[in-house]
């Protein structure tokens, strides 16, 4: 299995099985670069990642980013940074005052 790059896997969460798993390095921060991979839970994945989130459960985070602001779409680092502080934190990124 090759891994993609993770900022390609959040930009295309909309097109992607909703039950589906996402794994990424464990190494933090991560960037539109670091390795992912999308697959159903329980198949093996490359040794260097973890879970991260569940395909629906990340597209959900993208969801309350935009609503959260108004209705504007995330960057791909703002998506990045908005689905980890999500699988880091149990929690949505706060807006900016």
């Amino acid at each position: 299995m090759i891994p993609e790059r993770f900022g390609d896997v959040v930009q295309s969460l909309a097109t992607r099985d909703p039950g589906l798993t996402i794994y990424t390095a464990t190494t933090r921060p991560l960037s539109e670069d670091s390795p992912a991979v999308v697959v159903m839970e329980g198949e093996p994945i490359p040794a260097n990642l973890a879970y991260l989130l569940e395909v629906s459960l990340a597209a959900e985070v993208l969801e309350v980013w935009s609503d959260w602001r108004a209705g504007r779409a995330p960057s791909p680092s703002e998506a990045v940074a908005a689905v980890e502080w999500y699988a880091d934190h149990d929690a949505y990124l706060p807006v900016d005052e």
